[in-house]
């Protein structure tokens, strides 16, 4: 049956008055938001320390030993710099080389590597050198920073010429620097041994990667050679001539090893993965 005129009325009237006991809004308490927030904040944290617990970890290079592969200026006992960082083109070339000022050397002092088409290929000491202003306007404290692989050990073994980071022996631990970047020379059972400018494997000159070619390397007083014991690791730094490593403290047990190292990320212009 159709509804009578007094009906539809009606109801037209209900569609547009508003209601008489409208529902209260709801608003979220304060306390279960920081409950929402404090647990967001919790699984960052975990997951970022399983992170870098297992996966991956940022690294600073603390000294010169890896020159010219990854940079480190040296920092004094009083926080004082005693080493800078000098991008010039020494020799003229139209490349610019890297130079090293000791600083805290009695008679100037410098390292410098020099560039062939973009890759380092010597390097030599020199007291000679009478760098303009504009070149020392341009010295800096560098320390470049890596990016480690942790867990990549866990699935095989390490391999020669890798870069490492791993915790540095009690014999010479500091608290200021409680781990060290160094290149896998020695497998355990090889036989290393300092021919300058080479060092040498089982009786034979290293060639491969091509990184030990360009590297010279010296003897490290009175080292003459060293058979690696079994779960240990050979380790020398690519900067010879101001490395502390194997040579001198001996070679790294397997369960100090940290991660390889796979990634440059500071400064900007040297981005990029390591060899």
């Amino acid at each position: 049956m159709g509804k009578t005129k007094a009906e539809v009325a009606r109801t037209a009237a209900s569609r547009t008055e508003p209601d008489a006991h409208p529902s209260p809004p709801s608003y979220r308490p304060v306390l279960g938001v920081v409950r929402e927030w404090t647990d967001a904040l919790v699984i960052a944290f975990l997951l970022a320390m399983f992170i870098r617990t297992f996966v991956v970890e940022l690294f600073k290079i603390p000294s010169g030993s890896m020159t010219p592969t990854l940079v480190g200026t040296a920092i004094g006992p009083t926080g004082e710099p005693e080493e800078y960082a000098i991008e010039w083109d020494v020799n003229n070339d139209g490349e610019k080389d890297l130079v090293i000022d000791r600083l805290h050397r009695r008679y100037p002092r410098y390292d410098v590597f020099y560039r062939k088409d973009g890759e380092f290929v010597a390097n030599e000491e020199r007291n000679d050198l009478r760098l303009p202003l504009e070149a020392r306007r341009r010295a800096r404290i560098r320390n470049d920073r890596i990016v480690a692989n942790k867990f990549i050990y866990w699935f095989r073994k390490p391999r020669r010429g890798e870069i490492v980071v791993f915790r540095v022996p009690p014999k010479i631990y500091h608290r200021e620097k409680p781990t060290y970047i160094k290149r896998f020379v020695g497998l355990p059972g090889d036989l290393v041994e300092i021919r300058p400018p080479r060092v040498c494997v089982n009786g034979r000159p290293l060639e491969e990667p091509e990184v030990f070619l360009r590297n010279e390397y010296v003897r490290w007083r009175g080292f003459d050679g060293a058979k690696v014991p079994e779960k240990h690791y050979f380790v020398l730094g690519d900067n010879s001539k101001s490395s502390a490593d194997s040579r001198d403290w001996g070679a790294v047990p397997e369960s100090n090893l940290r991660g390889k190292a796979i990634l440059r990320y500071w400064p900007l212009k040297t981005f990029g993965f390591l060899e």
